[in-house]
């Protein structure tokens, strides 16, 4: 059975509170749920702080590891599958990125997003 979870690292706004605001905006069916998260097609879509964020290393090759938040995404709904995970880190991407935010998907199937 393939890992659904995903993450996307993403260097951006200065606060949780306006990327979920970011998110919530450009994803309409993402529901609030709590505090830094919300509900979004089966999923539970919560915003950490990335504990090792550091700007100065963000610029490498794996400079996505060093970004300022954690969006990570977890099944809730046992009907959620592959394809619909693929789908969604596509969304999610296009709706974070942009002029001044750089984000990345980190799964098991980021080859296919």
């Amino acid at each position: 059975m393939p890992t659904l979870q995903f993450l996307i690292m993403v260097d951006g706004p200065p606060t949780a509170a306006e990327l979920l605001d970011l998110i919530r905006a450009r994803v309409p069916d993402a529901k609030p749920y709590r505090r830094d998260s919300v509900d979004v097609r089966g999923n539970l879509l919560e915003i950490n702080t990335n504990e090792g964020a550091d700007p100065r290393p963000a610029t490498d090759e794996d400079g996505y590891l060093h970004f300022r938040w954690r969006v990570e995404v977890t099944p809730m709904d046992r009907s959620v599958d592959e394809a619909q995970q693929i789908a969604l880190a596509r969304e999610l991407l296009r709706a974070i990125e942009g002029q001044q935010v750089r984000a990345t998907v980190c799964a098991a199937f980021e080859d296919r997003v």
